[in-house]
């Protein structure tokens, strides 16, 4: 729980978890979607560290690399915390 908690101390990574919680039921995203206005070489150590520590997966789609956020698991292990994060 505190290396979730640690990922989501970031605002970046906060708000690419809050974006996804708000997208549609297991909505894949891909990396440039999120609105980021920083290098590809930050915005890929970003979602390195949300799947690192069992935020979301990686989806791949061909030559493309989709963000899906793994919500079943996150509900099962931490019940409660999307709906704390779903306003942020």
């Amino acid at each position: 729980m505190l290396d979730i908690l640690k990922a989501l101390a970031h605002p970046i990574r906060l708000k690419i978890i809050v974006d996804l919680i708000n997208d549609e039921e297991n909505a894949e995203r891909h990396c440039t979607s999120f609105g980021l206005t920083v290098s590809k070489a930050t915005r890929s150590h970003h979602f390195k560290i949300l799947k690192d520590v069992g935020l979301i997966s990686h989806v791949d789609r061909g030559n493309c690399s989709l963000a899906k956020l793994r919500k079943a698991e996150l509900d099962l292990n931490y019940p409660g915390l999307l709906n704390l994060l779903k306003d942020k």
